[in-house]
C-alpha cells in the first residue's frame, strides 16, 4: 500500500528539520547543540557576582577594620611605653659634665646633679689582692706533684666574719686539684685560685681576690703536716686597696657641705657614684683633673620631644583610620568619597577627641602658672592634631605674634624644673621607666590603660580587644554563610548543566528523527511524482 502525502506537508517537515539544525548549531563553536560550557560559565559568573561578591566585600571591610584596630592597639602600646620612659626622673637630666683630663678620670651626670666646678686628684686606684706560689714549682698543672700533705689556710679581711678557711692538701695532689679545692670556698673567702705557667715549664698557684677594695684582702698560711713551716712560699704581688680621690670644689658645694674645702673620698672600685649628688666619677689613672657640671636642658627637651613625636604618631594613625575625604572637584560624576577603615566607628572617633582633651587639660595641685602644656609652650595644632612647640606666628594669619614655645619651654626647665616635672607627673626613680599616677602623663596613661586593659587598675575587658573579637566573630559568621552560598551556587550550576545536556540529547534525537522523516518523505514524493 502506498502512502499519499501532500507536497505541502513534506515541505513543512523539511522546514522544521532545517530550523532544528539551526538551533543546534547556533553560537556553539564546539559542535552542534546548545553551548553548554558557555551557558554554565555565564550562569556561574552571574550568581557569584550577585550572591558571593556582596558577602566577600563585607568580610573584606570587617578584616580592614580588624587590622586597623590591631595596628591602633600597637600604636597605643608604643605611646604608653614612651609615656613610662618620660615619667622616669632619669629622662629629665638638665645638666652635663665634662673632665679636662679624661686620661685621669671621666664623668657622667644623672638628674639631681649640682652645677659647679670640682678639682679632683686621683691619688690611688683600686686594686685586688694577689699572692703567688714561689717555692716548689711543679712541672705539670694536673699531674702528680712533689708536694707533701699539709694545710692551706685562707683568712679574708671582712668576708666570713674574718674567719679562716682550712683546706687540706694530700701528698702528691696536683696543683689543679688544690686550685679546685680553694675555689669551692670562694663565696666565703672572696679568693679565686688558678694554675699559672711561667712559660718555661714551671707551674705554680696564683690566688687573687675576686673584687677590688681593701675589704677583699686576705692572708694565706700553709703548713706541712707534722712540721711548722710551709711549702708554697706565697708572696704578695699586689695588696687589696680602695681607690682614693681628693676632692676640692672651686665653685658649688662639696659633699661635706662647705664651699672651697677638700675632702678625701674612697671607693672599693674605681667608680665614685653619687658621692657628689648626681655625679659619677670613673678614676682611670693617678693625676689631676677638673670636672665641670653645667646647666644643659637639651637632654630633658629631647626626651619631651621624643614623647611628643610618639603622641603625634598615635594621632596620625587614628586620624588616618577615621578619615573622610570627599571626591575632588574634578572627579567624575558618581565617584565615591574615600573613608578610613574606622570611619564612623564610635570608639575610634571618641579617641581622637579624648586624647587631645587628656593631653591639654589643666592639671590641679600644681603651680597655677604652669598647670598645662600650653603654659610651658606646648600646644595642639588644630589642623593635624599634633603636639608642637608654639610658633610665634600661631596657626592662622589672625593669630598675631605669640611667645615662642621653645623659648618658653627652655626657660621653664631652667628656672622652674621641679614645677615642670610636677606638671608632667615625673616619678623619682633610678629606673629607666616608671608608671605615672599624676600630671599630664598620669592622665594620658590612665586613659590608655582603660583602652588597653579595661580600667586604671589593669583589670577588666579592653574596649579595643572587645572590638577586635567582635569583628573576628562577624567575619567567621559571614564566612560560614559564604560557604553555604557557594555550595548552593555550585549545586544550581550543576543542575543547570545537567538540564542543558539533557536538552541537547533530546534535540539530537529529534534531529535524527527529523532526518529520517525527511528522507522518507523525500522518497515517497519521488514515487508519487514518477
Amino acid at each position: 500500500m502506498s502512502m499519499n502525502i501532500s507536497s505541502s506537508n513534506s515541505s513543512n517537515l523539511q522546514t522544521a528539520a532545517s530550523l532544528l539544525q539551526q538551533l543546534n548549531t547556533i553560537s556553539n563553536p564546539a559542535g552542534t547543540g546548545l553551548p553548554v560550557s558557555q551557558y554554565v560559565q555565564d550562569l556561574q559568573e552571574i550568581l557569584q557576582q550577585e550572591l558571593e561578591a556582596p558577602i566577600q566585600n563585607q568580610i573584606s571591610t570587617l578584616q580592614s577594620q580588624q587590622n586597623a584596630y590591631s595596628a591602633l592597639q600597637s600604636a597605643l602600646q608604643t605611646f604608653q611605653q614612651a609615656t613610662e620612659t618620660l615619667a622616669s626622673l632619669q629622662s629629665w637630666s638638665t645638666t652635663s659634665a665634662s673632665s679636662t683630663n679624661s686620661s685621669v678620670a671621666t664623668v657622667s651626670v644623672s638628674p639631681g646633679a649640682n652645677v659647679g666646678t670640682y678639682n679632683i686628684q686621683v691619688t690611688q686606684l683600686a686594686q685586688a689582692e694577689m699572692q703567688v706560689q714561689t717555692a716548689n714549682m711543679q712541672t705539670s698543672a694536673t699531674g702528680t706533684s712533689s708536694l707533701t700533705a699539709g694545710t692551706l689556710s685562707i683568712q679574708p679581711t671582712q668576708l666570713n666574719n674574718g674567719q679562716a678557711v682550712q683546706i687540706s692538701i694530700s701528698s702528691g695532689e696536683s696543683l689543679q686539684d688544690i686550685a679546685n679545692a680553694v675555689n669551692q670556698y670562694t663565696q666565703q673567702t672572696g679568693v679565686a685560685a688558678s694554675v699559672v705557667s711561667n712559660g718555661q715549664g714551671a707551674y705554680f698557684l696564683a690566688l687573687s681576690s675576686i673584687q677590688t677594695g681593701s675589704n677583699y684582702g686576705f692572708q694565706v698560711t700553709d703548713t706541712v703536716s707534722g712540721g711548722s713551716g710551709g711549702q708554697f712560699g706565697f708572696q704578695t704581688l699586689s695588696n687589696a686597696q680602695d681607690a682614693e680621690i681628693v676632692l676640692g670644689s672651686s665653685s658649688g658645694t662639696s659633699s661635706s657641705g662647705s664651699s672651697g674645702t677638700t675632702v678625701t673620698l674612697t671607693s672599693s672600685t674605681n667608680t665614685f657614684q653619687n658621692m657628689i649628688p648626681g655625679l659619677t666619677i670613673n678614676a682611670i689613672s693617678t693625676g689631676s683633673t677638673t670636672v665641670s657640671v653645667v646647666q644643659n636642658t637639651s637632654g630633658a627637651k629631647s626626651a619631651v620631644t621624643t614623647w611628643m613625636n610618639a603622641y603625634n604618631t598615635l594621632v596620625d594613625t587614628l586620624r588616618q583610620d577615621t578619615a573622610y575625604t570627599a571626591p575632588s572637584s574634578g572627579a567624575t560624576n558618581g565617584s565615591s568619597p574615600t573613608v578610613g577603615p574606622l570611619f564612623g566607628d564610635p570608639l575610634a572617633q571618641s579617641m581622637v577627641s579624648e586624647l587631645a582633651s587628656q593631653a591639654m587639660q589643666a592639671v590641679s595641685a600644681v603651680n597655677s602658672q604652669m598647670n598645662s602644656l600650653a603654659s610651658i609652650g606646648i600646644v595642639l595644632d588644630p589642623s593635624s592634631g599634633h603636639l608642637e612647640f608654639q610658633s610665634p606666628s600661631g596657626f592662622s594669619s589672625a593669630a598675631g605674634t605669640l611667645p615662642d614655645g621653645q623659648q618658653m619651654f627652655d626657660q621653664a626647665l631652667t628656672n622652674n624644673l621641679s614645677d615642670v616635672e610636677q606638671l608632667f607627673g615625673v616619678v623619682n626613680t633610678t629606673a629607666s621607666q616608671a608608671i605615672p599616677t599624676s600630671g599630664v602623663l598620669g592622665n594620658l596613661y590612665n586613659y590608655i590603660n582603660v583602652l588597653l586593659e579595661g580600667n586604671p587598675n589593669g583589670t577588666g575587658q579592653s574596649p579595643i580587644s572587645t572590638a577586635v573579637q567582635s569583628l573576628s566573630q562577624q567575619q567567621s559568621t559571614l564566612q560560614n554563610y559564604l560557604n553555604t552560598v557557594q555550595q548552593q551556587i555550585q549545586q544550581r550550576v550543576q543542575e543547570y548543566e545537567a538540564q542543558l545536556n539533557q536538552l541537547n540529547e533530546v534535540m539530537a534525537q529529534m534531529q535524527a528523527q527529523m532526518q529520517q522523516l525527511s528522507a522518507m518523505f523525500g522518497q515517497s514524493s519521488n514515487k508519487t511524482t514518477g
